[in-house]
């Protein structure tokens, strides 16, 4: 396949889910691009992690790391940035998977422009069926990052772009991510997000992930305003309100509507203005896409 002599580091952190964990291992290991080096990062676990691994690790598949006691995603993430000897470099979360063709074509999106990183598109897998997610594709530039998290949870870079900003920033209890994107846009320049769903997010299984706990997102809200407010124009700020509204679950009325949307936010200040107040609409919307993608 066209670019395989470039090796690229793929990690996974995972903490306690060995049997996501494998569905995750195997999703990587199927992809077309034949030269990637897995890793995973293991969080303290303390089910048969290692043991379910062990015949991969023996056969070279998996290199396999392992923080002695649960330090959180990010030190686990570290750890697999910091022994990477790929050229490249992307991620994925343990409950989720890989289309087949994703790497191949994250090198190729890559290597079209001059990018400080590439997402891609999502399809999102949910008890009634897949949803697949294509918002926001195309350059990101700073500004637009600055509003939300257009990128999502996953990107492709050089491993050098990822130590030059140092990694992942454990003192984040969520927004873990998106904070990494905007060091990683702020220093190396525009992204890219494909529209191309070539990531797979499972929301049909019952394990709860870290971004799904109020507090913890509250506390890193206030913590991830901090480090990047001086980034920030009266727009951004806007656009930190209806995320801030979002988050405290606390009320978004017309009034507000008017007074927050901007250019860069108004998806996302529709979206929250039509969920609290038109639930049935975004019922309808997530119904028809799902119908949709299931044809």
């Amino acid at each position: 396949m066209r670019h395989n002599s470039t090796l690229v580091t793929v990690y996974i952190a995972t903490h306690n889910r060995v049997d996501l964990l494998l569905r995750a291992v195997h999703s990587v290991l199927s992809q077309s691009y034949s030269n990637i080096e897995l890793i995973v990062a293991d969080d303290g676990s303390s089910d048969n992690t290692y043991e379910q691994l062990k015949p991969l690790i023996d056969n070279n598949q998996v290199v396999y790391v392992k923080n002695d006691t649960p330090q959180g995603a990010c030190v686990a993430r570290n750890l697999a940035i910091d022994i990477a000897k790929g050229e490249y470099i992307t991620g994925m979360d343990d409950d989720d998977t890989m289309e087949p063709n994703r790497i191949e074509h994250l090198v190729t999106e890559y290597r079209s422009g001059n990018y400080s990183c590439i997402a891609s598109s999502i399809k999102e897998r949910t008890p009634q069926g897949d949803i697949v997610r294509k918002m926001d594709v195309g350059d990101v530039t700073l500004n637009s990052l600055l509003h939300y998290n257009i990128l999502g949870n996953q990107v492709l870079t050089k491993t050098s772009n990822l130590r030059g900003i140092g990694g992942f920033d454990p003192k984040m209890p969520a927004f873990q991510d998106y904070d990494t994107w905007v060091r990683l846009v702020a220093k190396y320049g525009t992204a890219r997000k494909s529209s191309v769903a070539s990531y797979v997010w499972y929301t049909d299984h019952a394990y709860g992930r870290i971004s799904e706990s109020s507090d913890r997102r509250k506390k890193a809200f206030d913590l991830f305003y901090a480090k990047h407010e001086h980034l920030m124009s009266s727009a951004h700020k806007s656009s930190f309100v209806i995320l801030k509204r979002k988050l405290v679950n606390d009320s978004y009325g017309t009034l507000d509507f008017i007074r927050h949307t901007n250019k860069g936010n108004w998806k996302a200040s529709l979206s929250l203005f039509i969920n609290q107040n038109f639930k049935f609409v975004k019922y309808l919307l997530d119904l028809t896409r799902t119908k949709l993608n299931s044809k």
